[in-house]
């Protein structure tokens, strides 16, 4: 079963310009090593700084498990004493870091994830149950998917879930070719509206969003000069 890895680290803003310059580092001697290790890095911006995902996929756990890690991989591109004094200092850079595993839901997302030709902007919205919300959760979802279809909106979705990291929540992406794509969209609601009329798809925001405890809306981009693809 095809899985995604991501870290995400958070970098605030007095060392972002650091940070950057030692990851590119990276990223420019694998691209030059032409190394097995492929990765694809996105920045968005958060309140304190930026937050960087690096993005790679896995074919299964099995795959997951026999991986090199980033950590080897870095003192492997560089040698023993070099390699640890370069994570010493990405370490330095970072203020707060967090791992996940996540399952592809293609039961659920409108879109397959090209992780060689990964979309410029992505829209990453992620969403976290009430308590018993997990089903009328993924019932939103699917609503959105197929309204969207309906209707021949631009938007394509992709949808996640955790099997390692913040379980039972859900990522919903929506990669973003052109920037002005965003200016011609309305907002999920009105396009559940334009779906399935005006009162029914008020009804099933109504009751989609009354299982959603906390959602998070974040515009990430890709920054190939930080990645391996």
């Amino acid at each position: 079963m095809p899985l995604l890895s991501v870290m995400r680290q958070n970098v605030p803003g007095r060392s972002a310009a650091q940070y950057e310059r030692l990851v590119r580092y990276v990223a420019q001697r694998a691209r030059e090593d032409a190394d097995a290790s492929k990765w694809s890095t996105r920045v968005s911006t958060g309140s304190e700084g930026r937050i960087v995902s690096f993005v790679s996929g896995v074919d299964g756990f099995g795959a997951l498990a026999s991986r090199e890690e980033p950590d080897a991989m870095i003192r492997r591109l560089y040698g023993e004493g070099d390699g640890n004094a370069l994570l010493e200092a990405i370490g330095e850079a970072v203020s707060e870091s967090s791992y996940q595993v996540l399952d592809i839901r293609e039961d659920l997302g409108s879109q397959v994830i090209q992780l060689d030709a990964p979309a410029p902007l992505a829209v990453i919205t992620r969403l976290r149950p009430t308590p018993s919300g997990g089903p009328g959760c993924e019932e939103l979802i699917r609503q959105v998917v197929a309204a969207a279809a309906k209707v021949d909106d631009e938007r394509r979705y992709i949808v996640l879930q955790p099997s390692i990291g913040e379980l039972g929540t859900y990522t919903v992406a929506q990669g973003v070719t052109d920037p002005a794509q965003l200016d011609r969209q309305g907002t999920v609601p009105e396009l559940l509206a334009e779906a399935l009329g005006a009162a029914e798809g008020e009804k099933v925001w109504r009751e989609g969003i009354a299982c959603v405890q906390e959602a998070q809306s974040e515009l990430s981009v890709l920054r190939e000069d930080l990645s391996n693809i």
